[in-house]
């Protein structure tokens, strides 16, 4: 299958770093695990949408389908643009949906112009979405990427290391609850709430979140940022690894600890959205209700290693159904073809 795909607008993140990613493909963040899927789907040519815009009849007819990243200059909420876009090919075209929001969502106008919709951790109830069922059917769930494991569009099996060294649950713990990430306001609850509410507890924590210009943060809850191998023992040697909500509610957190073979204690939003292969609440990960809930829970899987042990050994099965990239590869294929 050849796959015209219209990447987002490049972020320079410095010249040797912008040199190493060329070099090696490297794929990670928002988009990293759909773009590897993608290019695993078939032959992709990637060019900016303007480009695209202005690309000859002949050269179109080369694609078999075309895949639009809505962080691209695509005006992503606009049947307009939208129909400007897909009227110029007779072959499926799919819009990518990376925002970490699961509200975000075009309204159902403009889906009508899309044959499929690549879209980050959904609802799992579309129809909080009020979308026809014909567009509703076009939903394909996907992910985010897991910084832990770097993927590469060059390279079909990514950049090792795939696995830890040693998984969570086989490392010695000394500490109840860890959690390290930025300063952000969830649309249920805030982190700066959430942290606050584990400092006074008394239980024993690590981490603390990174302070921000334009909030206001105590003292007593900042932390300093610990590079990658450093992160990772502290992650491994806590009971219970916290997944906070952030801007969304299913964050590089969730995925981190997963693969670390640790035990997630996740916010209580995670349960309604759709991922691509499910995880268990109760069996794979916990999440908790509100604060109270999170501290009550947080001391029950601090004392209760066998039971916290065996959630942690089911949530790193799940991840490897989940952050499977060649399995999503043919989830993407079969959904341009179809």
């Amino acid at each position: 299958m050849r796959i015209l795909y219209i990447p987002r607008k490049p972020e320079s993140r410095g010249w040797q770093s912008d040199l190493k990613r060329k070099a090696l493909g490297l794929l990670d963040g928002q988009d990293g695990f759909f773009e590897a899927a993608l290019h695993r789907a078939g032959h992709v040519t990637r060019r900016p949408l303007d480009a695209v815009m202005a690309m000859e009849p002949a050269m179109r007819a080369r694609f078999d389908a075309v895949v639009v990243n809505a962080k691209s200059d695509l005006a992503w909420q606009d049947a307009a643009g939208a129909t400007a876009l897909c009227t110029r090919f007779t072959r499926p075209v799919a819009l990518f949906l990376g925002f970490a929001r699961a509200r975000f969502m075009p309204a159902d106008a403009v889906l009508s112009a899309y044959h499929t919709v690549f879209k980050r951790e959904p609802y799992a109830d579309l129809g909080r979405y009020d979308l026809s069922a014909r567009n509703a059917d076009k939903v394909v769930p996907t992910h985010l990427s897991n910084p832990f494991e770097p993927l590469s569009r060059r390279f079909a099996w990514g950049i090792p290391p795939s696995k830890p060294k040693r998984m969570g649950w086989d490392v010695p713990t000394d500490r109840d609850v860890f959690f390290l990430g930025k300063t952000q306001e969830g649309e249920h609850l805030a982190r700066k709430d959430s942290w606050a509410k584990v400092v006074a507890s008394g239980l024993a924590a690590r981490g603390g979140l990174f302070p921000r210009k334009g909030y206001d943060l105590p003292a007593e809850l900042h932390a300093s940022h610990l590079e990658k191998p450093e992160y990772l023992r502290q992650l491994q040697a806590s009971r219970v690894n916290l997944g906070l909500e952030g801007i969304g509610s299913f964050t590089f957190r969730h995925l981190e600890t997963l693969w670390a073979g640790s035990f997630l204690l996740s916010n209580p939003t995670v349960p309604e959205q759709r991922l691509r292969a499910p995880l268990i609440d109760g069996e794979d990960y916990v999440s908790f209700q509100d604060h109270d809930d999170m501290i009550d829970k947080i001391r029950h899987y601090a004392t209760h290693e066998p039971e916290r042990q065996r959630i942690a050994k089911n949530g790193r099965r799940a991840y490897e159904r989940l952050h499977d990239v060649l399995a999503h590869a043919s989830e993407i294929k079969a959904a341009l073809a179809a």
